[in-house]
């Protein structure tokens, strides 16, 4: 029997009780292990190129924390947190996977990351305008909470199986200058991109939303990360 498709999931540096520790949430892990039947692995800082030898696919996670505006030009009074450490090993490891085309899924911080490693910059602060109010619980705070819509044509149509979606929202960061090449294949209804894809790769895809949340519940999470599994097998079997 052929191996399950290896997914190295990229985390955050945090403080627990005063200590740092690297961290990702359960929720990623179990919506690559369950609904893009492959085995999760945890990839840590500092990048060398190796580490992209014994994976099939990317994801790389929501956070908390913002990329520091000195790396996309953004002003200086850009609102933390920060992570440091995430930046120094997210970036170059994007650039790599887009290089050799390594199937990659891009979720909320991610999908900042994306956009920033590929000469993008970010719109600093939107305010509540895309954030759950903070003092509902964990299930209200991501359930669906606004519209998408895809362009008309997009090739996510297949994917998503629709050409418009509710999705939830908890970021305070957009997109701003889109990175040359990406290409916007969704946007809210006050233009704030939603997602955007790299053209010129098998499976390079960034949301803005968190699409690992419940796949059980909402079948375009699940239609996501059923092709971002399949593009890894693809990887896997064809290496």
């Amino acid at each position: 029997m052929r191996h399950l498709p290896i997914i190295g999931i990229i985390g955050d540096l945090k403080q627990v009780a005063g200590m740092p520790y690297h961290a990702y949430g359960d929720k990623y892990v179990r919506a690559i292990a369950e609904f893009a039947a492959a085995q999760p692995v945890g990839l840590f800082p500092p990048f060398v190129p190796s580490l992209l030898d014994v994976v099939d696919g990317l994801l790389f996670t929501g956070s908390a924390s913002n990329i520091r505006p000195e790396l996309w030009d953004g002003p200086p009074d850009t609102p933390g947190p920060f992570d440091d450490v995430r930046d120094s090993f997210s970036l170059p490891l994007i650039q790599a996977v887009i290089e050799r085309k390594i199937p990659a899924l891009f979720i909320c911080r991610g999908f900042q990351e994306l956009n920033v490693s590929l000469g993008g910059t970010l719109v600093p602060d939107l305010g509540q305008t895309h954030h759950a109010p903070r003092n509902l619980d964990y299930e209200e705070r991501y359930a669906p909470f606004h519209r998408i819509e895809l362009r008309e044509g997009s090739p996510l149509e297949r994917v998503f199986g629709a050409n418009n979606l509710e999705v939830n929202s908890l970021h305070y960061q957009a997109l701003d200058r889109i990175a040359p090449s990406l290409s916007v294949e969704a946007r809210a209804a006050d233009g704030v991109a939603e997602i955007v894809m790299h053209g010129d790769h098998p499976f390079a895809v960034g949301v803005q939303w968190h699409c690992e949340y419940r796949p059980d519940l909402y079948v375009h999470h699940q239609r996501l990360l059923n092709a971002f599994g399949k593009a890894a097998r693809d990887r896997r079997d064809q290496c």
